[in-house]
């Protein structure tokens, strides 16, 4: 049975076993494996591998010599090299690894797994338990994900990136067969769980926004572009409520009812929002938005806890889309 002592000695963390290691070669005496993996009761390829890792990756200058018949350090080290990791990078790194979980069972969950795991392997045992630990505690529930294969994301990026025209075919919403588009791709972003292509249509003349779970064959034109010296893909999404590609310019004013006043004004919808609180205890929200379809979908989500007061086309538009409600239950 084992002893409480050996018991803890397995625990001890690689980066333990380091410190050992190195307090070991700088008192000389040329220590080996064996004699090593005998002191801290592991075996003798751990101590070969911590050994490895000392000296490949942390780059001390750690040599066996033959005729001693153990390792030595070839010149002064006064101690290891430290990882220094605060406790917010730890928080966001923690973070990272938690966000992962929103792609499982996509062609995106093994490469970043993949990617973070590599990064943790380069950290000691400590910091690593700590991060798994604080994992637990952090959890991530997002909107659905976009049946979206690997090779369209990395072909739509790798044309954004090296501005080439990409040619594909893209099926719209309550179409029966898909349509050619010739883009030059501008940029690439994820909203709500979805990828989407911001690309300039070279048969619309005219920005649009592309789903890109909507699109296949896509193709790499040799032809390349320069990106508009105006355009920013910051702008240009703020310009919507949503995603939706910009068609004007909207001053939009919503009345918001005393029922919710408390929830509106506690989030922020949208970067160009202006709340003013009335006598009677409502809100006046205002923004100002490139398209009205997606703060036409917000207003009714709110049912009569909200209503539009401007522009009148806002209003026509409500209009339609609750009328057709109302006719789809009679």
């Amino acid at each position: 049975m084992n002893s409480p002592d050996r018991i803890h000695s397995l625990k001890r963390p690689a980066i333990e076993r380091m410190m050992l290691i190195h307090k070991a070669l700088q008192g000389g005496g040329f220590p080996n494996c064996s004699k090593l993996a005998a002191e801290l009761e592991v075996s003798s390829k751990t101590i070969s591998r911590d050994i490895d890792f000392m000296r490949d990756r942390m780059l001390l200058p750690i040599e066996y010599e033959a005729s001693e018949h153990g390792y030595c350090y070839t010149h002064e080290v006064e101690s290891l090299p430290t990882i220094d990791i605060s406790e917010g990078e730890l928080l966001a790194l923690s973070i990272a690894r938690k966000a992962l979980d929103h792609y499982k069972g996509t062609p995106f969950e093994q490469p970043l797994a993949n990617a973070l795991n590599k990064l943790s392997a380069s950290l000691p045992d400590t910091i690593t338990a700590n991060l798994s630990e604080l994992s637990e505690t952090i959890s991530f529930k997002q909107g659905c994900l976009s049946n979206l294969d690997e090779s369209t994301l990395k072909r739509a990026i790798k044309a954004a990136l090296e501005k080439r025209v990409l040619n594909f075919q893209y099926k719209k919403p309550n179409t029966p067969n898909p349509q050619a588009r010739t883009v030059n791709p501008y940029h690439v972003t994820n909203y709500l769980g979805k990828w989407y292509l911001l690309a300039w249509d070279h048969q619309r003349k005219a920005m649009r926004t592309f789903l890109l779970a909507r699109a296949t064959a896509l193709e790499l034109q040799t032809q390349t572009f320069e990106l508009p010296s105006d355009f920013s893909a910051d702008d240009y999404l703020w310009s919507s409520f949503g995603i939706w590609s910009k068609s004007g310019d909207h001053a939009v004013t919503i009345r918001i009812k005393p029922g919710i006043v408390d929830y509106i004004s506690e989030n922020i919808w949208h970067p160009t929002q202006k709340i003013e609180s009335q006598e009677d205890g409502s809100l006046i929200i205002r923004f100002n938005l490139g398209s009205l379809d997606e703060i036409a979908q917000w207003i009714l989500s709110w049912g009569h806890q909200a209503e539009a007061l401007e522009p009148p086309a806002l209003r026509t538009l409500l209009h339609q889309q609750a009328q057709a409600v109302v006719d789809l239950y009679n």
